[in-house]
C-alpha cells in the first residue's frame, strides 16, 4: 500500500515539474530572440519599425518585410491579454502563437522562422 502512495506522489511531482518546465521555456522568450532569429535568416530588421500593437491589447510589436510581404510580431503581457484580443478580434485566432508572442503574416518562411525561435 505504501508503494502505491509513493508512486502516486512521485507521479504527481513529475507531472508538475514537466508542466512547469514546459511553460517556462516559452515564457522566457523576448522580442530580441525573434529579432535575432529573423536577422540570422538574412532578414533586415529595423527595431524602430513598430506597429500599432495596443489595438489588439499587445504590449509591443515589430514590423518587418519578407519577400515584400508584411510580417508582424506582437508581444502580449499575459495570456489573458491574448485571450481578450482573440475574443474581440476574430482574425487573431488565426495567428501563430509561441508563448506570449503572436505572428501575423502570410509568408510561410516567416512562419517557419517564428516556429523555430528558442
Amino acid at each position: 500500500m505504501k508503494i502505491k502512495k509513493l508512486i502516486y506522489v512521485l507521479s504527481i511531482a513529475l507531472m508538475i515539474t514537466m508542466v512547469g518546465c514546459g511553460s517556462a521555456a516559452t515564457k522566457d522568450l523576448t522580442m530580441a530572440d525573434f529579432t535575432q532569429a529573423y536577422t540570422a535568416a538574412g532578414v533586415t530588421v529595423d527595431p524602430e519599425k513598430k506597429i500599432e500593437f495596443a489595438t489588439v491589447y499587445a504590449k509591443d510589436g515589430m514590423l518587418l518585410y519578407m519577400d515584400e510581404k508584411p510580417v508582424k510580431i506582437y508581444e502580449f503581457a499575459s495570456k489573458q491579454d491574448f485571450d481578450k484580443a482573440k475574443k474581440e478580434f476574430k482574425f487573431v485566432a488565426d495567428w501563430q502563437v509561441k508563448g506570449l508572442f503572436a505572428l501575423e503574416t502570410a509568408n510561410d518562411k516567416a512562419k517557419e522562422i517564428f516556429k523555430n525561435v528558442k
